[in-house]
């Protein structure tokens, strides 16, 4: 056993000297920058193994198998309502058939890997960034590139960039856990990555750093930080460049944007993509907690959803997959209004049901997409009302795209920078940003929350709030509970309260009746206008000097409710009740304790960092 224990030592002195080695390292400015360039190559190469994998399943599922059903190709061109039936496949009942086939692999796969396959990922993603360290597994990069390929390639309605940037996120983290700096610096990591992957999708390196600042990393600016994610972000885009696997999957034409009476028609479509973002978030989350509650067996769900999106597939298949082919289309312009503001919804309900199922994507070109087809329809409405008001439908289209995801996401400069970047053109800058601008604060004034941290303020993690402040929110009152106190009798005389108090070192102390049952506090101001008045003591009892609204907490309360109540009350102590009895006491929270628990909190995190 001796030999055992020293082994073991000598084994953890090892690990200790390996450990200060590396951080030693991740404290060098000049391996940061290393280790950001490094990631940043790597996602633009993880980039180009992912679009190849939804391209190599779309083929496999649509070309190979869909030609065998007589279905082949569906191309977002295709409109029924315009061709009728003549312009369907043969056997276009069998369209549902892929799309379930699809979700068949992904039930395979979340069997085999439980909880890390299915549903919209990027909430997850925020919160282990944000509140559990930011060690990501390595094998997310394998994952979500399978998971997110079959289910877009099946034809299901998602989007790619959310998958990606966990992917970039996911690489950010092995190279930061290689080096184990402190969590801050970890964080920044895992957001080169993230920016790295929005960098190589789009070819847009300027929206990647917004992407990383305003999502990621929930808005946090450091100088430092930022010059590491630039570094990756744009070390991404050369990467792209040099692979050739930086053509944009957007093609936007050159539209004029004058500034004259359309300004106030972008104002408008701001105002409508504002509330149209808050309601597809409540459709969203609305499909999913349906599906939640929903009787049928989860195993079942995944094939549930795929025959729903298929049936919708036969009517409109300009909602499959991301949708870039449909969002070119409107850029150009031509596309029927009514056609155009159908799919607002359609898409909306699509990609509700594909991750509310269980598919695996994001949200990030849903959200573009419904954005450009409620633009494009937007500008053919007035059009039609009032021929000749908008000169560009194509060009509202574009705008619509970037206000609307501003709005869906609460990050208006990504959209921004992304729009721009895509079209190469500045004068677009003046409407997005007004449009943009405008969706969001509509957006932000209705909801709190964006689609990306709805689900993690329903847990009880407000992501804006602080790491420590949601610490505290997760740690409960019994906890800290003191059980040294004493209870005060209504018929105690002031004399003998007062002759107690001065040999106590408590401040403050419950009142109870006969029964035991609370009924109020009292504490040394209570008595500060009676003290020249010893005759009187004798004469008063504690009942008529104690304050009868006690301010009370419970043991299931969080440490972050106890801590506003002291801050907006200023009291030194609280009275802690019994769970299903508010007038029994079970013990006091004091203030000290509670700011002392903090403090410690904080030092032990800057002792880890």
């Amino acid at each position: 056993m001796k030999g055992e224990h020293t082994d073991s030592f000598k084994v953890d002195e090892g690990d200790a000297s390996v450990s200060g080695w590396r951080r030693a390292l991740a404290e060098n400015n000049g391996v940061m920058l290393a280790a950001a360039i490094l990631i940043g190559a790597l996602t633009a190469l993880a980039n180009v193994g992912f679009h190849w994998a939804i391209d190599s399943t779309h083929e496999f599922f649509w070309s190979d198998i869909g030609g065998k059903l007589g279905i082949g190709k569906q191309h977002a061109t295709d409109n029924i309502f315009a061709t009728g039936w003549a312009g369907m496949p043969a056997h276009w009942w069998y369209i549902p058939c892929i799309p379930m086939l699809g979700m068949l692999v992904i039930v395979i796969l979340d069997r085999w890997f439980p909880g890390q396959i299915k549903g919209y990922g990027l909430p997850t993603f925020l919160e282990i960034v944000n509140f559990r360290g930011g060690y990501l597994r390595r094998r997310w990069i394998t994952l979500k590139t399978i998971s997110s390929a079959i289910t877009l390639g099946s034809g299901m309605s998602a989007g790619i960039e959310g998958p990606i940037a966990q992917i970039g996120g996911s690489i950010g983290s092995t190279v930061g856990r290689g080096l184990r700096p402190a969590y801050e610096k970890l964080r920044v990591l895992i957001a080169c990555g993230s920016a790295s992957a929005i960098s190589a999708s789009f070819a847009s390196p300027i929206a990647g750093v917004f992407f990383a600042q305003e999502i990621v990393l929930v808005g946090e600016f450091n100088t430092g930080s930022m010059a590491l994610i630039v570094l990756a972000s744009g070390t991404a885009a050369v990467v792209s460049q040099y692979l050739h696997s930086d053509e944009a999957i957007l093609s936007a034409p050159f539209y004029e944007f004058p500034i004259n009476h359309e300004i106030l028609f972008y104002l408008l479509m701001g105002l409508i993509c504002g509330l149209l973002a808050v309601g597809f978030i409540r459709v969203f989350y609305g499909i999913r907690e349906y599906f939640q509650r929903s009787r049928i067996p989860q195993v079942i769900q995944p094939l549930v959803g795929g025959l729903l999106v298929g049936i919708i597939l036969i009517f409109f298949p300009q909602v499959s997959s991301s949708g870039y082919e449909t969002m070119n289309q409107a850029f150009r312009g031509g596309m029927p209004a009514g056609l155009l503001l159908a799919l607002v919804v359609v898409k909306m309900v699509a990609t509700s049901i594909t991750l509310g199922a269980g598919g695996a994507g994001g949200v990030f070109a849903p959200a573009m997409f419904i954005g450009t087809v409620l633009g494009g329809g937007f500008a053919g409405l007035c059009n039609q009302l009032i021929p000749g008001v908008i000169a560009n439908p194509g060009g509202f289209a574009m705008i619509g795209m970037g206000a609307f995801l501003a709005a869906a996401t609460h990050a208006p400069l990504t959209a921004i920078f992304l729009l721009i970047e895509l079209t190469r053109d500045y004068n677009v800058g003046l409407p997005i940003m007004i449009t943009g601008f405008a969706a969001t604060m509509v957006s932000r004034r209705v909801m709190h929350d964006s689609i990306d941290t709805y689900e993690l303020t329903k847990r009880g993690l407000d992501i804006h709030a602080g790491s420590e402040t949601n610490l505290l929110r997760k740690l409960f009152v019994r906890g800290l509970v003191s059980k040294d106190f004493r209870q005060i009798p209504e018929t105690m005389k002031l004399s003998d309260f007062v002759r107690y108090l001065t040999n106590s070192h408590h401040n403050f102390f419950p009142v109870v009746n006969k029964s035991g049952e609370l009924t109020g506090i009292v504490g040394m101001n209570d008595i500060r206008g009676l003290l020249m008045k010893r005759e009187a003591w004798p004469l008063v009892v504690v009942s008529e000097i104690s304050n009868p609204k006690v301010v009370t907490i419970k043991g299931s309360d969080s440490l972050y409710d106890a801590m506003k109540i002291f801050s907006l009350r200023d009291m030194g102590q609280l009275v802690v009740v019994d769970e299903d009895n508010p007038k029994k006491v079970v013990g006091m929270l004091s203030r000290s304790a509670l700011q002392s628990f903090y403090q410690k909190r904080l030092f032990a995190r800057k002792l880890y960092d």
